[in-house]
C-alpha cells in the first residue's frame, strides 16, 4: 500500500471511530474534528488566565460522570499525536483540575499548516465521492470554503451538541510524559491512543 493509501485508509478509520462513537456526527463535526487535529487549540493558549478561569468554570458545571462509550482520551488526528482530553471521564477517575490544568494550558502551541488541512479535507473529500462515509460530497463541498480559505474554526452540529455534551480541551501531543503520566495515576492508561 502506498503512503497516501495508507493515510487515507488511518483517515477512513478515524472518521468511522468517531461516527460509532458519536450519535449525530455530522459534516460540521467532521469538519471540526480535521480542523482541531491538524491546527490544535493555539486560539486559545494565548491567554494562559482566562484559558485556565474557562477551564475551572467548565470543570465545575461538569457532573463526575462518564457518558456511555466516552474514553478521556480519543485520537482527532489520522497519523500524528493530537487529542481531544474528554473531561467527564477526568473528573470521574479523580484527577485534580490542579495538576491537569496547567499542562493544558503550557502545552506548546500546534503550528498547524492550513496546507495540511487542505491535504485532508481533499482526501475526505475523495472518501464521500467513493461512498466510503455517510456523507456525501454535496454535504461537504460547502464547509470546505469556510475551513479552508481562512482557516476558520466550524463548531460542533446542534445536534451533536445535544446529543454528546461535548466538554474537552485538545492535546497536541499525547506522548508527552507528562499528559501520560497523569492518564496513567488516576487509571486511565488504557484510553491512552
Amino acid at each position: 500500500m502506498t503512503s497516501a493509501g495508507a493515510e487515507r485508509q488511518c483517515l477512513e478509520g478515524l472518521i468511522q471511530d468517531h461516527l460509532r462513537r458519536y450519535p449525530g456526527f455530522g459534516p460540521e463535526d467532521l469538519a471540526k474534528l480535521l480542523y482541531q487535529g491538524v491546527m490544535g487549540m493555539d486560539h486559545l493558549l494565548g491567554d494562559r488566565e482566562r484559558f485556565l478561569k474557562e477551564l475551572w468554570r467548565e470543570w465545575e458545571s461538569l457532573e463526575p460522570v462518564s457518558l456511555t462509550g466516552e474514553v478521556s482520551l480519543e485520537r482527532i488526528h489520522p497519523s500524528g499525536p493530537t487529542a481531544r482530553l474528554n473531561l467527564r471521564p477526568l473528573k470521574a477517575a479523580g484527577v485534580a483540575l490542579a495538576e491537569i490544568g496547567p499542562l493544558l494550558a503550557d502545552q506548546p502551541s500546534q503550528k498547524g499548516e492550513l496546507a495540511e488541512l487542505r491535504r485532508l479535507w481533499d482526501e475526505v473529500l475523495a472518501l464521500a465521492h467513493s461512498g466510503r462515509m455517510p456523507f456525501t460530497s454535496g454535504e461537504l463541498c460547502p464547509l470546505s470554503e469556510a475551513i479552508l480559505a481562512g482557516g476558520h474554526l466550524p463548531g460542533h452540529s446542534i445536534r451533536y451538541r445535544e446529543l454528546n455534551r461535548p466538554a474537552y480541551r485538545l492535546v497536541h501531543d499525547v506522548t508527552d510524559p507528562a499528559m501520560r503520566g497523569v492518564l496513567a495515576r488516576a487509571g486511565l492508561a488504557s484510553d491512552l491512543p
